[in-house]
């Protein structure tokens, strides 16, 4: 996991309350962390314009979300703003098990490893995380 080195990607999709709808970790090969990165961009893109595409989200509490969502995407200017892993430390947890071989996709959090569900609710709750 050196720079460059084994390449592992991980992100959470969570609702407005910060709770987990999603969670994800990849392999993706040897590269840098510039590599990583711009692939958990693409698959979390992959995953909105799939569910634009269908018209709908797939997660039947989200729904009224989604449709807001599509009724103001139109209307509004999407910007990209870069978070620290300090300020999403699941997400770092999930792309480390991703660089060592871990494939999944998990849509309820009684499957989460318990670190990873600890690190989730922390994130949720807006505990800070400090770099050593």
């Amino acid at each position: 996991m050196g720079n460059p080195g084994s390449c592992g990607i991980g992100g959470v999709i969570r609702d407005a309350s910060g709770g987990m709808v999603q969670a994800f970790a990849s392999y993706v090969g040897l590269g840098s962390n510039n590599k990583a990165e711009l692939l958990a961009l693409l698959y979390g893109l992959r995953r909105f314009i799939s569910w634009w595409n269908r018209g709908r989200c797939g997660v039947w509490y989200l729904e009224d979300f989604w449709e807001e969502i599509v009724e103001l995407a139109c209307t509004v200017r999407c910007r990209f703003q870069h978070v620290y892993r300090e300020g999403n430390r699941a997400a770092d947890w999930l792309a480390k098990a991703g660089a060592l071989g871990s494939e999944w996709v998990l849509s309820s959090s009684d499957n989460l490893p318990r670190v990873l569900r600890g690190l989730i609710r922390l994130d949720s709750l807006g505990f800070p995380s400090l770099r050593c």
